[in-house]
C-alpha cells in the first residue's frame, strides 16, 4: 500500500458533502468526481505541471483499486471508491464522455428536420466552402478525433458536455492549451456552419477553452532588431541568391511584405496581379487623393481564400515596398496575365499553396540565417507588425483593420474592405521598424 499513502485520495465532490454513503448513486458520483478532476487537470495544465497531474491520478486510481479488493477504505464506501476508480481511470485513458449520461447537459432543440450525422455535417461543409486540401484534411482528422471520444453522433444531439470531454481527452494526450484552445474552435468552425444551417440553434464549442497562464516567453515571439539583422543579411536580401524552395522572388519579398503589413503567409502568396491596385480617397481639406493599396479577400474563381470574414481587407502599401520596386513587380506579372504575382511558389502534391514553401523558409531562417529560437517563425512577422505599429502610435482600430484581426467589438465589424483608407494611409506612414535598415532592392530592379 505504498501507493495509498503516497496518493492524495480525490475529495468527495462538493454537491455530494453530506450524502450517507449507502445513498450515494454510482454514476452521478463519478460525473460529478469527473468535473472536479477536469477543474484540476486546468489548473495544473496551466501551471506547466500536468505530468504531476497525470501521476496523482494513477497513484489515485491505485488506491481505489485496492479499496475495491477489499484493502484499507479510507474512510471511503465501496460505492464511492468505485465512482473515484471510474472518474480517474476515464480521465487517464480521455474517456470522459464515459460518465457524460449523469452530467447535466442541455441539448439543442431540433429544428425540425432529420437528424444529420456530423461526419455528412463535415461533408457538406467541405463540398460548400471548397477549403484548402489542408484544411479540409486537419477538420477531417479533428472529427474523427472527437468522434473516437464522444461517439458517433448527429449534430443536433451534441452537447457542450461532449465537447468539454473532447478537451479532456486532448489534455490527457498531453496537448498544450494553446494547441487545444487551436483545435476547439476549429472544431467549432463547423458547428457554425451547421447553426448557418440550421441544423442547430447554437454552438456547442463556443467558450469552451483551457487557461493558458504561460509566461509571454513562451509563447511566438516578434523579430527583434537582432533577428531582423540575421534575416535580411541572409543571401536572398544581400546575395541575389533564389532558393527553387524559396519560389524565385518570393523569398525576397514575403519576408519584407509580412513585415510591412503583418498579412498571412498564404494571404501573400495567393496574391493576383489585380489584388495591388490604386484607389483614391478624400483628404483632409477635402481634396483628393490616391494610395497604391493591397487586396487581401476571397474569390473561388482563382482559387483564393481567407482564414475568416474579417480577413478580407485593403491595406495602404508602405512608402518602403513602393521605394524597393514592388510595383514593377506587379507590373511585371500583369503583363505575363500570370495567376499570381509569386508565381513560381510551386503547391505541395496534396494542393497546399504554401506548404513546400514555408518548410523551405524555416530551414533557411534556422539553418542559414542562424535565428535559433524556436519561438520565432513566419509568422512572427504578423506579431512583428503589431508590436511595432504599437510603438509607432498606431490607433488599435487601425491596426486591427490592416492585419485583418477581429477586435470583438461588434461597434468594428463594418471594417474589412469597407474600413475608410485616409486612416490606414496615415497609420501606415507612421509605422517605422526601429533599427531596421531596409535590404537593397533586387539586381533587376536597380
Amino acid at each position: 500500500m505504498a501507493a495509498a499513502e503516497k496518493a492524495p485520495v480525490v475529495e468527495p465532490p462538493p454537491e455530494q458533502a453530506g450524502t450517507t454513503p449507502r445513498q450515494v448513486n454510482v454514476d452521478e458520483y463519478a460525473a460529478s468526481a469527473l468535473t472536479a478532476l477536469r477543474r484540476k487537470r486546468e489548473q495544473y495544465a496551466a501551471a506547466g505541471k500536468l505530468d504531476d497531474f497525470h501521476d496523482e491520478a494513477r497513484a489515485n486510481l491505485t488506491v481505489y483499486r485496492a479499496i475495491l479488493k477489499g484493502g484499507d477504505n479510507l474512510g471511503l464506501s465501496l460505492t464511492e471508491a468505485e465512482a473515484l476508480r471510474n472518474a480517474n481511470r476515464a480521465i487517464l485513458r480521455g474517456e470522459g464522455a464515459a460518465a457524460l449520461a449523469a452530467a447535466p447537459a442541455v441539448k439543442p432543440t431540433a429544428s425540425g428536420g432529420p437528424r444529420v450525422p456530423l461526419a455528412d455535417v463535415l461533408d457538406k461543409w467541405k463540398a460548400e466552402r471548397t477549403p484548402q486540401p489542408r484544411t479540409a484534411r486537419d477538420l477531417t482528422r479533428t472529427v474523427k478525433r472527437f468522434e473516437a471520444v464522444v461517439g458517433k453522433l448527429a449534430v443536433q444531439d451534441v452537447t457542450k458536455q461532449h465537447v468539454i470531454a473532447f478537451k479532456d481527452a486532448l489534455l490527457s494526450e498531453g496537448k498544450t492549451p494553446g494547441n487545444i484552445n487551436v483545435i476547439i474552435p476549429f472544431l467549432g468552425t463547423l458547428f457554425n456552419y451547421a447553426v448557418d444551417n440550421d441544423l442547430i440553434p447554437a454552438n456547442p464549442a463556443k467558450g469552451i477553452k483551457v487557461a493558458d497562464k504561460r509566461r509571454a516567453k513562451d509563447k511566438r515571439l516578434h523579430f527583434d532588431r537582432d533577428e531582423l539583422k540575421a534575416m535580411f543579411s541572409g543571401p536572398v536580401h544581400t546575395d541575389g541568391a533564389r532558393p527553387v524552395g524559396g519560389g524565385g522572388e518570393a523569398a525576397y519579398w514575403l519576408p519584407l511584405l509580412a513585415l510591412y503589413t503583418g498579412a498571412r503567409q498564404t494571404e501573400l502568396g495567393q496574391l493576383h496581379p489585380d489584388d495591388v491596385y490604386e484607389e483614391s480617397y478624400e483628404g483632409p481639406d477635402g481634396n483628393e487623393l490616391s494610395a497604391w493599396v493591397m487586396r487581401f479577400a476571397e474569390n473561388e474563381e482563382r482559387g483564393q481564400k481567407v482564414k475568416t470574414e474579417g480577413s478580407e481587407r485593403r491595406i495602404p502599401i508602405h512608402p518602403d515596398l513602393i521605394a524597393l520596386g514592388l510595383l514593377k513587380v506587379v507590373a511585371a506579372a500583369k503583363a505575363e496575365r500570370r495567376a499570381r504575382v509569386f508565381h513560381k511558389i510551386n503547391p505541395t502534391a496534396a494542393g497546399e499553396l504554401m506548404g513546400n514553401w514555408s518548410k523551405w523558409f524555416s530551414r533557411y531562417l534556422r539553418k542559414v540565417c542562424g535565428v535559433a529560437d524556436e519561438r520565432v517563425v513566419f509568422h512572427s512577422f504578423r506579431h512583428s507588425f503589431k508590436h511595432y505599429a504599437r510603438a509607432c502610435g498606431l490607433d488599435k482600430a487601425v491596426n486591427d483593420a490592416i492585419t485583418g484581426h477581429d477586435s470583438g467589438d461588434v461597434a468594428d465589424d463594418y471594417g474589412g474592405l469597407e474600413y475608410p483608407l485616409r486612416p490606414l494611409v496615415e497609420g501606415m506612414a507612421r509605422y517605422r521598424v526601429p533599427g531596421f535598415t531596409l535590404p537593397p532592392p533586387p539586381a533587376s530592379l536597380r
